[in-house]
């Protein structure tokens, strides 16, 4: 702005609401302020301040989070991005995975699990308390989440309804009935859980790889929060922890899980402390190896063929190469053909006789028949 200029926009409020209301102050003429001085309740004018303070402020945290997050977000999206683009095109996208699946129809292809049916009636309980439990996280309110898990408020040692980037709302509660402190992770809700979701790239761990929205997640509830959980099983010693979650929860208590067994930090924040995890529809948030070496205190709930613990950027590649196996290509312009020639054209004379005149003209220009390096022709 220029010396001596006065901005109409930054003028000094002349009435008390638009001086209370600094946040549409700008926003509203002086004729309106007058105007709602004069007509609204002083009550109701406080409650329209708090709505607006509330409002604003909320801005203000959702640009802060896209400041801070959006930059790292997108570098890790455009790798993902390079990846894909390298290995697809939008023919695969179109035409391969419709062959793909005819070819799997052809075979009569089914999953190939190695495993066995679970008939302990003490086993199936346990794993339907903690999807019930994941299914709490969700509550967006401390009312709603002790009617879903039947607990009374009192029972909620942490309760967290926002997220942030790569860091997903959550709560502590006490399970009295089966002497278990519950530690839910809420699964994809907005934006940020989207970001959290959408960072697939691999990170380096542990003599393998991670998840790295979902690695980020859990070393934040390491940094932030494990230390405070630690001291409320310290108020409940014959307590054990259960970590449970759904989809983008069940990821990142899997992840926290392993944390808590491999980290150096975490781990002596909980030694002695006995833990496992349920995660329903967990994503693929390590490599095979590593997956492997957890299987003892982290177990993953799968209903059918759920696509989302089946995804993962090695799955997509080993797609990519199933679906180039099926020569869809070739089939496709054996296709095209018949579509733009129709039999009953291929068959007449005139079709048949232009083909061989089209054959022979190619021939005596040499480009038909290429020359083999040992045809009978060489000398």
């Amino acid at each position: 702005m220029a010396p001596g200029r006065t901005d109409a926009f930054v003028k000094e409020p002349t009435t008390e609401f638009g001086k209370r209301n600094r946040y549409l102050e700008k926003l509203i003429p002086d004729v309106l302020e007058n105007a709602v001085d004069a007509v609204l309740p002083d009550a109701f004018e406080r409650v329209l301040d708090r709505g607006c303070e509330d409002a604003y402020l909320k801005y203000q945290t959702f640009k802060t989070d896209l400041q801070e997050g959006i930059g790292e977000v997108a570098g890790v999206l455009m790798k993902v991005a390079k990846y894909a683009y390298e290995k697809f095109h939008i023919g695969d996208l179109v035409f391969g995975v419709y062959h793909l699946a005819l070819h799997h129809a052809t075979v009569n292809a089914m999953d190939d699990v190695d495993g066995q049916i679970v008939e302990d009636e003490a086993m199936i309980d346990f794993l339907v308390k903690a999807t019930n439990a994941a299914a709490a996280a969700y509550c967006p309110t401390k009312a709603e989440l002790c009617a879903a898990a039947g607990i009374a408020e009192s029972d909620i040692l942490l309760f967290e309804p926002q997220t942030t980037t790569t860091r997903p709302a959550y709560a502590l509660w006490v399970d009295r009935e089966n002497s278990r402190l519950i530690w839910g992770f809420r699964g994809t809700t907005d934006l940020n859980d989207m970001l959290t979701d959408a960072c697939a790239s691999c990170s380096p761990y542990c003599g393998g790889y991670a998840h790295w929205g979902m690695l980020q997640a859990a070393q934040w509830f390491v940094k932030h929060e494990v230390q405070r959980v630690r001291g409320f099983l310290d108020e409940h010693p014959s307590y054990e922890l259960l970590l449970v979650g759904h989809s983008l929860g069940a990821g990142t208590a899997a992840m926290l899980a392993h944390l808590l067994r491999n980290d150096s930090q975490a781990s002596q924040l909980m030694s002695g402390v006995s833990f496992q995890a349920v995660g329903v529809a967990t994503p693929a948030v390590l490599t095979e190896e590593l997956a492997e070496n957890c299987s003892d205190y982290i177990t993953s709930v799968v209903l059918m063929h759920d696509m989302v613990p089946r995804f993962s950027i090695k799955n997509v590649f080993d797609l990519k190469e199933e679906m180039d196996a099926t020569k869809w290509g070739d089939i496709l312009v054996s296709t095209a053909k018949d579509w733009m020639v129709p039999d009953v054209i291929e068959r007449s004379e005139t079709y048949k006789r232009l083909s061989r005149n089209v054959s022979q003209n190619t021939k005596r220009q040499g480009s038909y028949t290429p020359t083999l390096p040992f045809s009978s022709n060489s000398s």
